[in-house]
């Protein structure tokens, strides 16, 4: 709330009188701010009449009470005449917002920048977790092949391919698809023809790139195969 100024005779006015007690006791403004801890400035828009200058209403009236008893005047009096030239409290088009809506305003503000900021971390995370889970999904699975070693020379027609695959997954074996163990564990035997084989062992999960991995094996004696690629 906010004071509505009215027109008055300085003459008579409360500021005057204020200024006229003072005088008369010798004192200086200086001197009743350091007695009453009251502002100077506040002191002087008592006596000047100049009441948009002082605080809220309910400060402003705390103020004057002190500075008349500092004074030695009559409290009830002055008030009575505070009121008479201050009017009810009121917003006017020159009237300063008071300092609690101020006040207010700036929490709000801040509670807003604080709610913004908080909701982009948490869309920040969901984004990158969501980032993370795509990753992992569309990523070829592990897989590892124990046997048979890269360019072996065998003189059995069949050969075990064994090997591991990560959980979920789902591995073939050129071409056929091969039962895995509870540990992602796998055996099977590849008939091979006379001369280079090659087995391709591939291990996919569900939406993800498959995971592929060859392994050269010659059939029977002939060691004038080159295995360059």
């Amino acid at each position: 709330m906010a004071f509505v100024i009215r027109k008055f005779d300085y003459r008579e006015s409360l500021g005057g009188k204020l200024k006229t007690i003072r005088t008369a006791a010798g004192l200086t403004l200086c001197e009743m701010s350091a007695k009453t801890k009251i502002r100077k400035t506040f002191l002087q828009a008592f006596e000047a009449g100049q009441f948009a200058k002082l605080p809220d209403p309910v400060y402003a009236r705390n103020f004057l009470k002190v500075y008349v008893r500092a004074l030695g005047g009559d409290v009830e009096y002055f008030m009575q005449q505070f009121e008479a030239e201050c009017g009810t409290c009121d917003f006017t088009n020159n009237a300063r917002l008071p300092r609690a809506r101020v006040h207010t305003l700036q929490f709000l503000v801040a509670s807003r920048f604080v709610k913004i900021f908080a909701l982009s971390l948490v869309g920040i995370a969901i984004v990158g977790y969501l980032g993370i889970q795509m990753r992992a999904i569309i990523s070829p699975p592990e897989l590892m092949v124990f046997a048979p070693t890269d360019g072996i020379l065998t003189q059995e027609a069949l050969i075990s391919v064994t090997g591991q695959a990560q959980e979920g997954a789902r591995v073939k074996v050129n071409g056929i698809d091969v039962l895995l163990s509870q540990d992602g564990t796998f055996e099977v035997d590849v008939a091979l023809e006379r001369g280079l084989n090659v087995i391709a062992i591939e291990s996919t999960k569900r939406y993800s790139k498959p995971a592929t991995e060859y392994r050269r094996v010659v059939l029977g004696e002939d060691r004038t195969v080159s295995f360059a690629q």
